[in-house]
């Protein structure tokens, strides 16, 4: 079987990534699928919804992903939601939807944030699409658990809309084990955010509410320790960080000891400051240079974002690169999509995860790892439903 990977696409500044697993289970974080001319006339940019597509299976001759993660409802996360992945009755989905290449999403997951806040005609989509699925459980339907109708939601409710399914939630500090009615013996996710305070935030800011995760990988089911542990958090800023790192560090236990440790660090907001602090006057906050201090040897930082040059632009930002990098072992260590491997042609940066860690993965090849080891703390509920 071949390794599992993790591909990050140069969208500019947005996030699309995708998880594969040794035995072809995708999970799909985030999308924005433009046309060129959405962005820019520059032949540069990448086609990323042809390369999302070689990456994918197909069944019964349509593509799919295994699961569908949206972090938040912000465009640059949500873009081309509503053209490219199909909504609703699967059993529906007929030859238009093949014509057009529609991806069938077989389990969503759903944070209530979203339900709050339209902004664009995509996170409406996902939300209507949410609610088809939902609705099918409220009714148990006989069809509510098929591919295609699945869906968990990820953190608290605070206007209780979906108290009566409680039975389909993850919330801070559980750990999900079982995706796409499969269970996983050397994957998991262990979920960080949204917390409620944010939710019941008279602000209600999409940003603090991302959905934040760390992705965890074993070399084989009967090891205890993880050889990759992969952080998305979204547009998450320095306050959810802090409470991400005030909780895990309170309920530290045996069973989650590793819960803030990262060798793939995705930086939050496209490499912006809200990272560090609230305006770039300000000071770094400790909290994020402690949450940073948890990469084990030879780690990671990703920026998606459009290329990173020293001026005022916010995001990305190149201060907040500079305090990135101080906290890797090297410059190289921290990767910007808008330039890899060259700014001329961008093409996705791709890890393999290899018994020893996370390894670039060169064309067509799997290449050799580089070390990683160490680990952090947080208590933790295993969640098998996904």
């Amino acid at each position: 079987m071949a390794n599992p990977t993790i591909k990050y696409f140069p969208v500019g500044n947005g996030d699309m990534s995708l998880i594969t697993l040794e035995d072809g289970t995708r999970i799909q974080v985030d999308c924005k699928l433009t046309a060129k001319s959405d962005e820019s006339t520059d032949p540069k940019i990448c086609d990323v919804k042809k390369d999302l597509l070689s990456s994918l299976q197909k069944r019964d001759g349509n593509y799919y992903v295994d699961v569908f993660i949206l972090t938040h409802g912000d465009r640059d996360h949500c873009h081309g939601f509503k053209d490219n992945f199909y909504q609703g009755d699967p059993t529906k989905y007929g030859q238009k939807e093949r014509d057009q290449n529609l991806i069938i999403m077989d389990t969503m997951w759903f944070s209530p944030m979203i339900a709050e806040q339209y902004t664009n005609e995509d996170e409406d989509a996902h939300q209507c699409e949410a609610e088809r699925r939902l609705d099918l459980h409220r009714r148990n339907h006989l069809d509510k658990d098929k591919p295609g109708n699945r869906i968990k939601i990820i953190g608290y409710d605070s206007n209780k809309d979906y108290k009566d399914l409680n039975h389909l939630r993850a919330v801070p500090g559980d750990v999900v084990t079982r995706f796409n009615d499969t269970d996983q013996q050397t994957f998991s996710i262990f979920i960080h955010a949204p917390f409620k305070i944010h939710l019941d935030s008279p602000d209600k800011d999409k940003n603090s509410a991302s959905i934040v995760f760390q992705a965890r990988f074993k070399a084989y089911s009967w090891r205890s320790d993880f050889c990759c542990l992969a952080m998305f958090g979204g547009d998450s800023d320095h306050t959810t960080w802090a409470e991400i790192l005030e909780r895990t560090k309170r309920f530290k236990n045996d069973v989650n000891e590793e819960a803030l440790s990262w060798d793939l660090f995705l930086a939050p907001h496209h490499c912006s400051w809200s990272f560090f602090n609230e305006t770039s006057e300000d000071d770094v906050q400790t909290t994020s240079l402690e949450a940073l201090d948890y990469a084990r040897s030879g780690a990671w930082v990703i920026a998606s974002s459009k290329k990173i040059v020293n001026n005022d632009d916010n995001p990305p930002y190149y201060d907040a690169k500079k305090e990135y990098v101080k906290k890797l072992s090297g410059s190289d260590k921290f990767l910007n999509t808008a330039v890899e491997p060259k700014e001329s042609a961008p093409e996705p940066i791709v890890f393999d995860i290899t018994v020893n860690g996370p390894a670039r993965a060169p064309k067509k090849s799997t290449g050799s790892a580089s070390s990683s080891a160490g680990g952090a703390g947080a208590a933790g509920t295993i969640v098998t439903q996904g």
